[in-house]
């Protein structure tokens, strides 16, 4: 994709959001924006998953209440599968393996177990889920309305869905073998937590500066008091900090699809973008609410839109605790040649001595 084409589908999407349509997700559909992934081909726009990461990060900006993650992953999954007609798929990223349980009948196979905690279940038309490891790993799509799912509304501190799905002898769409297996799809949905995370933080940020600016007290604004300030100041280093990280796990996403990084399994980005968006959110939250008051608790406030996404957002696909723990077994898993230094910062190869001397005369 060029750079215009990327711009011009910033700024559309970016128009979208400004606009807040009382039925932002007809339009976001509408416009192809869950569909993004896919080549242009399949009726999408072949972006490529730092792009989809990009508008993810102004989906949380702008605090939008649309399954626009999990959309765009579920079309991806199901154009694997081979399942055509999906309005709103979507999917379910934390299954473990003993909760799901794939039979094989006289009529085919079916599907039991449960699916808990999946974004917008209720709402969409389609989920998809990975069970397994290695090359054992299936990828299984599973209509929402087919006999036998039954369905326990929830939802996070934001308020937005977050359902049970009961499978009872489920006939699955597609039961396919998986393009990775269900760590790694996991990994692929914390990074695009984090990406949301990244806009709802600097959009907290931007809240807490003008808020600063325009609140009177003893005189002047209190954007004036030197706390104030290193408490803003520091709530911008936080959200440069998660930008950059979540930056740097959907670049790792690229990388590894592309066949030039290694699995997110055992990508430091990845794992690190959850860890310091999370970290990152946690301050944020704290500052933001400190800077407002009592009124940024209010309901009529717009703050809370955000913090409380925060909130949950840095529990959904495992939190840092999780992360931190998986993050360091793959350091010590390194083999022997490999010191722990440089698994944290990975050194390019040497340049030859020849390339290096026609460099200099280049020069």
């Amino acid at each position: 994709m060029s750079d215009d084409t990327r711009d011009m589908l910033h700024e559309a999407a970016l128009r979208i959001f400004a606009d807040k349509p009382g039925d932002l997700w007809a339009v976001l559909q509408e416009s192809g924006f869950d569909k993004a992934l896919l080549p242009e081909s399949k009726g999408g726009a072949g972006i490529s998953w730092a792009d989809a990461c990009g508008l993810l990060s102004l989906a949380g900006e702008h605090a939008a209440a649309v399954p626009l993650a999990e959309a765009m992953v579920g079309h991806w999954l199901l154009d694997h599968a081979g399942v055509e007609g999906a309005g709103t798929p979507t999917i379910a990223s934390s299954v473990r393996p003993e909760e799901i349980r794939v039979g094989v009948g006289r009529d085919g196979k079916r599907v039991n177990g449960k699916l808990c905690r999946v974004p917008w279940g209720e709402a969409c038309t389609h989920v998809a889920f990975i069970v397994g490891a290695g090359t054992a790993a299936q990828l299984i799509v599973v209509a929402r309305d087919a006999a036998g799912v039954s369905i326990t509304p929830g939802r996070n501190l934001a308020g937005e869905p977050r359902d049970t799905l009961v499978l009872e002898g489920v006939v699955p769409q597609a039961v396919v073998p998986a393009p990775f297996d269900a760590r790694e799809l996991l990994s692929l949905a914390a990074v695009l937590r984090s990406a949301l995370m990244a806009g709802a933080i600097g959009r907290s940020l931007a809240l807490s500066v003008e808020y600063a600016n325009l609140r009177v007290q003893f005189g002047r604004p209190i954007g004036k008091f030197q706390a104030v300030q290193q408490n803003i100041a520091f709530l911008a280093t936080q959200a440069a900090a998660a930008r950059a990280a979540a930056e740097a796990g959907s670049d790792a996403i690229d990388e590894w699809l592309g066949g030039s990084g290694a699995p997110l399994t055992q990508s430091i980005a990845a794992a690190s973008a959850k860890i310091r968006t999370g970290e990152a959110a946690g301050q944020a939250c704290a500052i933001a609410h400190q800077v407002f008051g009592a009124i940024g608790f209010t309901e009529e406030h717009e703050l809370h839109r955000f913090t409380k996404r925060l909130w949950s957002w840095r529990d959904e696909c495992g939190n840092e605790a999780f992360w931190s723990h998986q993050l360091g077994q793959r350091i010590l898993a390194n083999d022997a040649t490999q010191s722990l230094w440089h698994a944290m910062v990975p050194v390019a190869a040497p340049t030859s001595v020849p390339a290096a001397e026609e460099a200099g005369a280049a020069r």
